[in-house]
């Protein structure tokens, strides 16, 4: 097909949408606020918020009011209610981060084997990623989506069952160190994760009844901002015992002003790279407050240890040694 006929095609798509938005408008409002009110969400939207595009229906293009997506990500991913996270993690990157106080954010293409944000889209039915397709000039394959999207994990748990599985997973079982921070974020950016139940049976029953309802009944799909964002915090549910939170920077977005930080490629892949920030910045400030040495690391393990903290501004506390059966 030729870019005229291209061109054509689309202005008609186009023609039928803006008669949609006179005409039918109120009833696409009232079929999202009827979905709202059935999972017990209070917050509504309006005609203002939503609209029918050539190819799409959504907010993304032509709606300054992002409501829809806000009450969705905030309902589902709420910010955490607690101010301390730990962080286990290798000796050698424990090193590292005391040293240059920075941490490092990995794109989420080193959880691809994991299932993420593959189990966001396939569980809700959004084909449009799961066929790597370019929606609205947006690349939505796995390497477009997942490549530019940065994370690091913490958790809430420094105690008990999940304390011990993380020493394990993480934790060089027992031969590496936990650093406890104490985080103020600075965007919406730090959120709770969602997990999915185990079995195939979506744990967001809201969004797969709002992509399908609104697709069988108008034969458009349903797009809107943040989607990629909850795709980030969505994780199976078999990862459930990791208590995660996490921090999220999309690196070549406008909303982040983060273009300035450079992906360093890693040996094991080049769609797998990272970026570094330091303690204090401009997405999120970390203090580092206390230190754990594995129930495996050694006395000269501890020596190191004090010679790493001593260039620290403010001292994190070194508390005893990991038990393993704790």
């Amino acid at each position: 097909m030729n870019m005229f006929k291209r061109m054509t095609e689309f202005n008609k798509r186009d023609n039928l949408a803006n008669k949609d938005n006179v005409e039918r408008i109120d009833e696409l409002v009232s079929d999202i606020n009827s979905i709202l009110e059935k999972y017990n969400i209070e917050k509504r939207i309006n005609k203002s918020m939503i609209r029918f595009n050539a190819d799409y229906i959504g907010n993304i293009l032509y709606v300054k009011d992002k409501t829809l997506s806000h009450i969705i990500f905030n309902h589902y991913f709420p910010k955490p209610n607690k101010k301390t996270f730990y962080h286990y993690t290798t000796f050698q990157n424990a090193e590292n981060i005391i040293k240059s106080k920075k941490l490092r954010l990995y794109n989420l293409n080193k959880r691809f084997s994991d299932g993420e944000f593959q189990a966001f889209y396939e569980e809700h039915g959004m084909d449009g990623y799961k066929d790597g397709k370019v929606i609205m000039d947006v690349d939505c394959s796995t390497k477009g989506i997942m490549s530019d999207i940065y994370y690091i994990s913490l958790t809430g748990s420094g105690y008990g069952t999940i304390h011990n599985n993380l020493w394990k997973d993480f934790g060089e079982d027992g031969e590496g160190i936990r650093l406890e921070f104490s985080v103020t974020p600075k965007t919406d950016d730090f959120r709770e994760v969602y997990y999915s139940k185990n079995n195939d049976e979506t744990n967001i029953p809201l969004l797969k009844n709002m992509f399908n309802s609104i697709k069988n009944k108008y034969g458009k799909p349903l797009n809107f901002t943040n989607s990629s964002k909850i795709g980030s915090f969505y994780i199976r549910g078999k990862f459930k015992n990791e208590n995660e939170y996490r921090l999220i920077i999309k690196r070549d977005s406008d909303d982040y002003g983060a273009y300035h930080l450079e992906p360093n490629v890693t040996n094991n892949s080049e769609l797998i790279s990272y970026i570094e920030i330091p303690f204090k910045n401009k997405f999120a400030e970390f203090e580092l407050k206390s230190i754990q040495l594995g129930y495996e690391c050694s006395d000269d393990d501890e020596i190191e240890l004090n010679q790493w903290i001593k260039n620290l501004d403010i001292k994190p506390n070194i508390i005893n040694k990991a038990n393993k059966e704790e």
